[in-house]
């Protein structure tokens, strides 16, 4: 397979971030590998070579992008014996975009240094609709040399590259991104239950606090999710959410900082999958403090165009 650029290129992990960043590397003309446990999701990437390990997707990439849901994963497929590392080659760049621990971005910098090999944590402020479009923002740490060889690569995949020091860093950062988002979604669901009780409707609350208070993005779209209960289809799922904001209360224990408003969040998303809502939206937290308020609960239904939504029970 030639490459238009003429530039090797894997993608390991193909989840819905993954998927899309493979295809928009594909559609660069960039010649790709990937790897995912199971292959089925390399289903439809015409133009990409699926490989049977991390280790041979990296074996002559000049860059390797892993996209994985955790530590755990991130970890095996990184260091393990059929890993990316194993298979990466000089001069190649491993570029992390998964949402890790601090730590191990930390421990995978050390470990790819010790071995001669570029290391890069990027992890994504963006949902996987914005990789299609090649409009995330990445989150970027690593030394000069290893960002610089994987700029061609990164350009393609976001609109907006924002250094942040080490790989740590880097991580630290997304952690605290996702720890506000957590707690904004908290806040709307404790003010959306407080309104309701009082007989406010919740899509009029949140019209209100929108054009006054807070014009954030985040909070526009979560706070129409709590106020028309459209907890389905999942943006980013209940468990994911869980996994963040318990990265964020790891990274308080490390640093030694408080985060009490995290504990909150993380017993409400909790209290969420014991309800058996795991596959919902992790907006879907609100749905434990109105009932904590006494309010209706919901449960899941269909909206009225077809798509998963929820509705009261």
């Amino acid at each position: 397979m030639s490459s238009e650029r003429g530039e090797r290129v894997a993608v390991v992990g193909l989840g819905r971030m993954g998927r899309a960043m493979a295809e928009r590397l594909v559609g660069a003309g960039f010649e790709l590998r990937v790897w995912n446990r199971t292959h089925a999701r390399a289903d439809g990437l015409d133009r990409a070579r699926v490989c049977a390990s991390p280790r041979e997707a990296a074996t002559g990439a000049t860059v390797v992008l892993t996209a994985l849901a955790d530590d755990t994963a991130t970890r095996d497929v990184a260091l393990g014996g059929d890993g990316v590392l194993a298979g990466l080659g000089a001069g190649a760049v491993h570029v992390s975009t998964s949402t890790i621990s601090p730590a191990l971005a930390r421990a995978l910098a050390e470990a790819h240094a010790a071995a001669g090999r570029g290391f890069v944590a990027a992890p994504v402020l963006g949902r996987p609709d914005a990789a299609a479009r090649g409009e995330l923002t990445l989150l970027v740490g690593g030394d000069d040399s290893a960002v610089a060889r994987a700029q061609p690569v990164l350009a393609i995949i976001g609109r907006a590259t924002l250094r942040m020091g080490d790989a740590f860093q880097a991580l630290l950062t997304k952690v605290i991104a996702n720890f506000l988002l957590a707690g904004t979604i908290e806040l709307l669901a404790e003010a959306t239950a407080l309104g309701e009780k009082g007989g406010l409707a919740p899509a009029l609350l949140v019209d209100a606090l929108s054009q006054t208070l807070l014009g954030s993005a985040a909070f526009k779209s979560y706070g129409v999710r709590i106020a028309t209960e459209a907890y389905q289809p999942a943006g980013f799922a209940v468990p994911l959410g869980l996994k963040d904001v318990e990265l964020a209360l790891a990274a308080g224990r490390e640093l030694r900082a408080p985060l009490p408003a995290a504990g909150v969040v993380r017993e409400h998303l909790v209290s969420t999958l014991a309800r058996g809502r795991e596959t919902w939206d992790w907006s879907a937290l609100a749905t434990v403090v109105r009932e904590d308020a006494g309010l209706p609960p919901v449960s899941a239904g269909r909206s009225p165009d077809g798509d998963e939504g929820t509705k009261r029970a």
